[in-house]
């Protein structure tokens, strides 16, 4: 039996089980975040107001080039 302890010589099988856990967990993690309702929109407060662009303004100049 081949110890597969490290993931450069671990052999077909050992990089399958590795991606599945890696898959169960991500769909698991994905369940648990759906199911505490932090993705709901109508659930988020927005605070402060709305900021709409306008014109560029200069904010600030240094010798001949200016950061807009």
């Amino acid at each position: 039996m081949k110890n597969n302890h490290s993931l450069i010589d671990a052999d077909g099988t050992t990089h399958v089980k590795i991606a599945a856990v890696a898959l169960v967990a991500s769909v698991a993690f994905m369940v648990v975040v759906s199911v505490s309702g932090l993705a709901r929109w109508d659930s988020i407060v927005v605070h402060g107001p709305v900021v709409k662009a306008t014109t560029p303004t200069t904010m600030a100049t240094t010798g001949a080039s200016a950061v807009r």
